[in-house]
């Protein structure tokens, strides 16, 4: 086992590039990303003896073909050359924050010393991206999608049409989550938004997929990938910039995450929030007491979710801004800011990031630190 002293620590990070359509298939992208995150973290790739990945393509009209739109551990692991895994495993439907769970709980068994988790992503040319083809749906499809209730993220925006009931909040408002996503993109030279602006004329006449949420309100499928290594203190490499994991918690009891990190909601000087659609960045800002219930709009409005804002949100442009990653931009802006190791866009205030991940009935969440503090 893990002795007590050993803290959980993120240690490198990498990424591929991010592009809307691509020629080079998946496992180019994969293989970039982990390859950089291994040379991050300072190790070679025969140290790696634990994988953690969350494979499946998310998107209603995926294809889910290995090597296609979706890359497991298996044949990641194999085209990485790396012989010697003692853990590995691919989360379905898992988030990159669940990866970060998942790593964490490997290398507290103390069978593992370094392990590589993997996010690819891919935008097949001849698919769509917001439909499926099929005339038949079965479990709890079967009651949603006769509805439309699963496309183009419908439940989502009734979600957010009862937001705006109960609130006073217009889709006027909705639009300064944008305007903050791609001022946020323009410092990210990863982003597929960097230097694109909306402006709110724009915006309003913007075709709508699924009232309130109109086409800016969607983030965009990408094909990149990006990949961390986790350890533990006793197997911190030289020259390193350990990231501590603090803590973590699953959407039951999102407020554990405070209650292992031992740190408290004031202790947090960022959030990587996820933004699949634009509202859901209104969920935790408010679920976690940073404003008042139906005030979150107001919160954006204010400009206190900016780069030097009372707690800046998505401070690399989120997915709206970079593009879909499916959380795993989010995670390496928390790595990256607490490192500091951001750049340009470094945050005063950087010490401590939570990082979201997930619709609000599934969401997981990981504390980042700069400081080890109590052993996790």
């Amino acid at each position: 086992m893990v002795p007590d002293r050993d803290v959980i620590a993120m240690i490198g990070f990498g990424s591929s590039e991010i592009e809307r359509r691509s020629d080079r298939g998946i496992a180019a992208f994969a293989l970039d990303a982990a390859v950089a995150a291994i040379e991050d973290a300072g190790i070679e790739r025969d140290d790696i003896d634990g994988y953690v990945g969350a494979p499946w393509a998310t998107n209603a009209g995926a294809l889910h073909a290995e090597g296609g739109d979706e890359l497991s551990y298996r044949p990641a692991v194999r085209l990485l050359g790396i012989t010697g895994l003692v853990y590995g495993a691919d989360l379905y439907r898992g988030f990159p924050t669940d990866m970060v769970i998942a790593a964490a709980h490997a290398l507290r068994s103390g069978d593992v010393r370094y392990v590589l988790g993997l996010r690819a992503l891919y935008n097949p040319k001849d698919t769509n991206y917001a439909t499926a083809k099929t005339d038949r749906a079965y479990g709890d499809d079967q009651f949603v999608k006769p509805f439309g209730y699963s496309a183009g993220g419908a439940r989502f925006a009734t979600r957010q049409r009862r937001y705006m009931a109960l609130s006073g909040a217009t889709r006027r408002d909705l639009y300064e989550v944008i305007a903050s996503s791609r001022r946020h993109a323009a410092h990210n030279p990863l982003a597929i938004w960097k230097g694109r602006m909306v402006n709110l004329d724009e915006y309003m006449a913007a075709p709508m997929i699924a009232s309130p949420h109109c086409l800016f309100d969607c983030d965009m499928p990408v094909c990149g990938a990006a990949a961390f290594v986790m350890t533990t203190t006793r197997y911190l490499p030289e020259g390193c910039q350990p990231v501590y994991v603090r803590g973590w918690s699953g959407h039951q009891k999102p407020h554990a995450v405070f209650e292992m990190s031992g740190l408290s909601r004031d202790d947090i000087g960022h959030c990587q929030l996820y933004d699949g659609f634009s509202s859901m960045v209104y969920e935790w800002i408010e679920a976690f007491g940073w404003c008042e219930s139906h005030q979150a709009w107001k919160y954006f409005r204010d400009g206190h979710a900016e780069r030097d804002g009372k707690m800046p949100v998505n401070s690399f442009g989120g997915s709206l801004g970079e593009g879909r990653l499916h959380g795993m931009g989010h995670l390496r802006e928390g790595y990256l800011q607490v490192a500091g190791r951001a750049g340009d866009r470094q945050l005063a205030a950087s010490d401590n990031c939570l990082i979201q991940v997930g619709p609000y009935d599934s969401s997981s969440f990981v504390i980042l630190s700069r400081s080890a503090g109590r052993a996790s």
